[in-house]
């Protein structure tokens, strides 16, 4: 679900250092950003970026090795918030990113060596929220992107030609919010809107003949996971508008080395996506809702994975709306996914890839999963999807893609 952290790393070395890191952040106050843009006319692009971090670190290397030993803790509110206002024209691109996050780390290593580490994070006191606004019922543009964000908890990986070797808790009591609303009188080309809430989040990908064993635990006891986008549109002609909201998350991938991982997940929050546009006139139209409990996803194109995953979601239950309305276009596809618990794990079959999995799923709650499509005139084509599932999993050797 979420995006693999940037291989940023590129140069190659021998390894012939230790290094080490000792990090301890302690964010006690609340942290806000927000900001207010007025356009009534613009010839040139509109663009806001709005971002508020509790603790945040960044550390790699790219020749020897590193131990990292991270502490980061959050007590207060985390928020940002954007808001857009717009008379006539934004110009041919209007962008609108905001991001909301209690407690983020990244760490890469390249060059042959080795990273071990322990990184621990939580989130409590007051919500993590993102807040994204877009105002411009007599206003047009060309392109137009909007996202918004919000996270408790995220570390990520990354290693090209080595080892990563570490342990992840991650524990959030907070509510989780990321909601995005869009009014637009004239969409001429590409609309993207996008709304994404994560309570816990760890990804990691490793490349090159790199090997990973990844001990993840990632604990969730707020009471709200939600994310939400409305967008509202006069004339469009190609949009996309989504909403994800995931109480627990591990999306990690390897090649060439061995891979092994251990999950723990537990959430007892209640998980909506809602997402819904609507579109006088429109070219095509595709909405998506997508709320899971916990979700873990492991691929190894390489030798082996071992995969020892154990989810529990609790009584909140997961629902996940999604909603279309137009009078007169071509193509709408709508789809909405409900899920208490998800689980994906793969190897290589060209490689002579070889799968060693122990999976335990447990829901406790209720899975809906809604969607509402509504044409007045008439459309070329009009599909819905719908899928509510309890707990889903899917292990599989394959052949990787060329």
């Amino acid at each position: 679900m979420m995006a693999a952290i940037p291989m940023w790393l590129i140069a190659a070395g021998t390894a012939t250092s230790q290094s080490t890191v000792t990090n301890n952040q302690v964010q006690a106050g609340d942290i806000f950003a927000s900001q207010t843009l007025d356009v009534v006319t613009n010839s040139s692009d509109t663009t806001a970026v709005t971002t508020a971090t509790g603790n945040g670190l960044t550390g790699s290397v790219v020749t020897g090795s590193v131990d990292i030993q991270s502490t980061q803790s959050t007590a207060g509110q985390v928020g940002a918030t954007t808001t857009i206002n717009i008379a006539n024209d934004a110009g041919p691109s209007l962008t609108s990113t905001t991001a909301a996050t209690g407690n983020t780390g990244d760490a890469g290593i390249d060059g042959g060596g080795a990273m071990t580490g322990s990184f621990v994070q939580s989130a409590t006191g007051g919500p993590i929220y993102g807040e994204n606004q877009i105002n411009g019922a007599n206003a047009e543009t060309t392109d137009a992107a909007q996202a918004t964000q919000a996270m408790a908890n995220s570390q990520g990986f990354g290693a090209t030609g080595s080892s990563v070797n570490t342990t992840v808790r991650q524990t959030s009591s907070v509510d989780t919010t990321a909601d995005g609303g869009a009014i637009l009188g004239y969409v001429g080309d590409q609309g993207s809107f996008s709304a994404a809430a994560v309570a816990n989040n760890v990804t990691s990908v490793g490349v090159s003949g790199s090997t990973q064993t990844l001990d993840v635990t990632q604990s969730n006891t707020g009471a709200l996971v939600r994310g939400a986008q409305f967008t509202n549109l006069g004339n469009s002609q190609d949009t996309n508008t989504s909403a994800t909201a995931t109480a627990n998350n591990f999306n990690a991938t390897n090649e060439g080395g061995d891979f092994t991982v251990g999950v723990n997940q537990s959430n007892d929050a209640y998980v909506r996506a809602q997402g819904e546009e609507t579109s006088y006139e429109f070219g095509g139209a595709t909405v998506s809702a997508y709320g899971v409990g916990n979700s873990t996803f492991a691929g190894n194109s390489g030798t082996s994975i071992t995969l020892n995953n154990t989810q529990v979601n609790g009584t909140g239950g997961v629902e996940s709306v999604a909603s279309f309305t137009g009078d007169n276009g071509y193509d709408a596809f709508v789809s909405s996914t409900a899920m208490g618990n998800a689980a994906t794990g793969y190897a290589c079959s060209t490689c002579g890839g070889v799968m060693n999995v122990h999976n335990s799923q447990t829901n406790n709650g209720d899975a809906a999963a809604v969607v509402n499509t509504s044409i007045t005139t008439g459309a070329r084509s009009v599909r819905g999807t719908a899928t509510a599932v309890g707990n889903n999993a899917s292990f599989y050797v394959t052949q990787p893609n060329p």
